[in-house]
């Protein structure tokens, strides 16, 4: 059995991240966000890739 590595998902973004996902985020859905609900979708998209990550046997033979 293989213990799974959690990757450490950060709750906030940097001042010059967080300008570059709401200008994504107004390009893609037309829509400006707060620097606070950048933040959060930022958190839940980044989240679900550790999913991803953590749950693809892929990634934890190249942790070997």
């Amino acid at each position: 059995m293989v213990d799974l590595m959690r990757i450490d998902v950060p709750t906030t973004l940097s001042e010059k991240s967080n300008a570059k996902f709401r200008a994504l985020y107004k390009k893609h859905f037309g829509e400006d966000i707060s620097v606070d609900k950048a933040n959060e979708e930022a958190y839940r998209l980044l989240s679900f890739f550790a999913i991803l990550f953590e749950e693809n046997p892929k990634y934890h033979k190249s942790m070997e």
